[in-house]
């Protein structure tokens, strides 16, 4: 009978810890959805660059940073069409929301595999003498340092929407 008591109390205190590490890592994740909220970037609000000597932001744009210091990717084809190809290219990636869409721009969330940690993504078209200009933004919401995670998506994304093939006309 003792030794049923002292399996079931040291039972009791297995389950306790368990239990209080699940307790802390939901109180985590609730915390860092809090502190991070979603915020939806609309086109007119385009971030035009990164936060100086940022360590969690990629811009391929007009001021670039990181992203291997592209300035622009320029296409033979309209909005829609590579719209298309990024809501694909967004879909077959894990851990992603689109938060808006317009015909000449999307923002899409990620969202890290075990802490939930919110990183913004976010293409944006033009057209420029016929041709459609691409700009894209990615930054971490949180921290100061990314691990080269959105430099990494950035260049994956660049490296995809290079090599897909899209139909070609021009931006109107």
């Amino acid at each position: 009978m003792k030794l049923l008591a002292k399996v079931t109390a040291s039972n009791q205190k297995r389950l306790r810890i368990v239990f209080g590490v699940i307790f802390i890592y939901m109180m985590a994740i609730i915390s860092i959805q809090i502190v991070a909220p979603n915020s939806v970037v609309e086109p007119d609000n385009f971030p035009n660059s990164c936060p100086e000597n940022s360590m969690n932001c990629t811009l391929i744009g007009p001021n670039p940073h990181r992203g291997e210091g592209i300035m622009e990717i320029r296409f033979n084809s309209n909005f829609s069409n590579i719209m298309e190809e990024v809501g694909l290219w967004s879909q077959s990636e894990p851990r992603t929301e689109v938060l808006g869409k317009w015909s000449n721009q999307i923002h899409i969330v990620f969202r890290s595999y075990l802490w939930k940690f919110p990183d913004d993504f976010i293409v944006n078209l033009h057209c420029d003498e016929g041709e459609t200009v691409m700009y894209i933004y990615s930054k971490s919401r949180l921290g100061i340092d990314d691990l080269g995670v959105n430099d990494d998506r950035v260049s994956k994304f660049v490296e995809h929407i290079s090599e897909v093939e899209i139909s070609t006309s021009m931006c109107l």
